[in-house]
C-alpha cells in the first residue's frame, strides 16, 4: 500500500487562500447537484491522514462523518412544517382561579384601606409576573428587596420585569379574602384570612395521582412574627419557630394533601392528635398507635409506622439492655391473635419500635454497618418491617427541594408566608417528571 501524504501547513494555507483548485470544484458541483437555492452544504473536517486525491472522492471514504451524526443548526425537511405546542407548567397547580381570588382581593383591599392613596389595579398576567420573581430571588439571594434594584447589585431577570416600588406595592398589598365579609367568617377558624386560598390549593393537590406509598408528617414554615394567631414551637425542628402543617406526600416528594395545625381543641379521641389527621388525609405511613391500626384496616389502608414505648397496646418487648447484650440485629416481636398488626423492636445503634399491618420481621435481608469497636464494616441483619425508612422521607425531600426558591422576606402577615410555602411546593411540582 502507498504511503498517504500528510498534509504541511504550507498546504493548508494553500488550500484555504486558493482561488481556482481543484478543491472548489468539488464544492461547485455539490451546489449543483443540490437544485435547491437555500441548500447549505457540509464542510467536512480534513484529517491529517486524508490524501489530495482523495479529496473528491470522498463519498466513499471511512473518515467522513455520517450526515446523521453533523448538527448543521437547520431543521430537517420532514420536521420543517411541524408544529409544537407549549405550555407553561408552573400555573398548572397554581391555577387561574387562585389568582383570580388573589387579584379580585388584592384590588378590594387597596381600596378598601386608608393608607392607600390610590387602587393598585393588578391583574391576573401581573400577579404571575410576581410570584416568579419571589422565586427567583430564591434562587439569587441578597439582603433585601431594594437590592435587586440597586445600581451595583441589579439583576436584571427581576429589575426588567418590574420596578421597585411597583413589587413593594404588591407585596404589601397582597389580600385573600374580604376583611369586611363577618357573616361567612367562621369563629373558631384561626386561618380565615387564607381559607379561600388553602382550599383551592388543597384540591389541587388532592387531583393528584397518589403513588403506591404515602407518608405523613409534620411541616414547618419559618415564621418568627408575634401576630401569628397559629404560631408553634417545635423543638428540635430546623426552623422550631412557624406555622406548623401536618402533610401528606408520597416517596418522590410531591405533595397530596395538607392541613394547618390551629392549635389543641382539648377534646380528646381514641386514636389521638395524630391519628385524625391520618383518619382526614388517609395516609399510610405515620406516627402510629394501635387504634390507628385497626382504624385504617376497616378502611383497606395498611400502615407502618414509628411507635413510642407507651403505646405498644399491652405487648411487653424486651428492653433495649437486654437487646445489645444479643448484638446489632436483634429482634424482638409480638403478633396480635387476629394476626391484623406486628409489633417489631429492632436494634442497630439503638432500638426502634415499629408497627404494621402489612409487613412483619420476614424476610430478613442485611445492611452494612460501621463498627466502631472493630474498626471495619459488619453485616446486620434488618428485619422486613423497616421498609418504613425507605418510604417515609417524603416531607423531608418535599422540604429539601423547595428549600433552593426560599426567600428571606421580612413581613409581619403570616398568610402571606404561608401562601409563598405553597408557591414554592407548585414549583416542586414542576419538577417532578410528570
Amino acid at each position: 500500500m502507498n504511503k498517504r501524504k500528510k498534509n504541511s501547513v504550507q498546504d493548508a494555507l494553500e488550500f484555504i487562500t486558493a482561488e481556482d483548485s481543484e478543491y472548489e470544484g468539488c464544492e461547485s458541483s455539490s451546489d449543483e447537484d443540490s437544485g435547491d437555492p437555500n441548500y447549505i452544504p457540509h464542510k467536512d473536517v480534513e484529517s491529517d491522514e486524508s490524501s489530495d486525491s482523495d479529496s473528491c472522492d470522498s463519498s466513499d471514504s471511512e473518515t467522513e462523518p455520517h450526515s446523521s451524526h453533523i448538527l448543521t443548526g437547520q431543521p430537517k425537511a420532514a420536521i420543517k412544517g411541524q408544529k409544537f405546542s407549549w405550555r407553561k407548567k408552573m400555573f398548572e397547580k397554581l391555577n387561574h382561579n387562585m389568582l383570580l381570588l388573589l387579584m379580585e382581593q388584592t384590588n378590594l383591599y387597596s381600596v378598601q384601606n386608608s393608607n392607600h392613596l390610590r387602587n393598585v389595579n393588578t391583574a391576573n398576567k401581573e400577579l404571575q409576573i410576581l410570584i416568579g420573581l419571589y422565586l427567583r430571588m430564591g434562587l439569587c439571594q441578597m439582603p433585601g428587596n431594594r437590592a435587586y434594584w440597586e445600581n451595583d447589585t441589579r439583576c436584571p431577570m427581576v429589575a426588567d420585569n418590574m420596578s421597585r416600588n411597583r413589587f413593594q406595592t404588591l407585596l404589601g398589598s397582597l389580600h385573600f379574602t374580604d376583611n369586611t365579609d363577618l357573616l361567612h367568617r367562621d369563629a373558631e377558624d384561626k386561618c380565615w384570612k387564607i381559607r379561600p386560598w388553602l382550599e383551592m390549593f388543597r384540591k389541587q393537590c388532592l387531583d393528584i395521582v397518589p403513588e403506591e406509598y404515602n407518608s405523613v408528617d409534620e411541616q414547618m414554615v419559618p415564621f418568627k412574627g408575634t401576630h401569628g394567631p397559629i404560631r408553634q414551637y417545635v423543638k428540635g425542628k430546623p426552623h422550631p419557630w412557624g406555622l406548623k402543617t401536618w402533610a401528606r406526600c408520597s416517596s418522590s416528594g410531591m405533595l397530596h394533601d395538607f392541613v394547618v395545625y390551629q392549635g389543641g381543641t382539648g377534646k380528646k379521641t381514641l386514636v389521638g392528635i395524630g391519628g385524625d389527621v391520618v383518619v382526614k388525609l388517609f395516609a399510610d405511613n405515620v406516627f402510629s398507635s394501635a387504634p390507628l391500626v385497626l382504624t385504617l384496616l376497616q378502611r383497606q389502608i395498611y400502615l407502618v409506622g414509628t411507635l413510642r414505648g407507651n403505646c405498644l397496646a399491652g405487648r411487653q418487648l424486651e428492653d433495649e439492655k437486654s437487646l445489645a447484650q444479643r448484638g446489632r440485629g436483634s429482634v424482638d416481636a409480638g403478633v396480635t391473635k387476629e394476626e391484623s398488626m406486628v409489633i417489631v423492636k429492632w436494634y442497630d445503634n439503638k432500638s426502634v419500635t415499629l408497627i404494621s399491618s402489612y409487613c412483619a420481621t420476614e424476610p430478613q435481608d442485611t445492611v452494612r454497618r460501621w463498627s466502631k469497636s472493630g474498626k471495619a464494616f459488619v453485616e446486620v441483619k434488618r428485619p422486613h418491617i423497616v421498609e418504613y425508612n425507605t418510604f417515609m422521607g417524603g416531607i423531608d425531600l418535599l422540604d429539601a427541594c423547595i428549600a433552593r426558591y426560599k426567600y428571606h422576606m421580612k413581613s409581619r402577615r403570616w398568610y402571606l408566608h404561608l401562601s409563598c410555602h405553597h408557591a414554592r411546593c407548585c414549583q416542586r411540582m414542576v419538577d417532578l417528571p410528570s
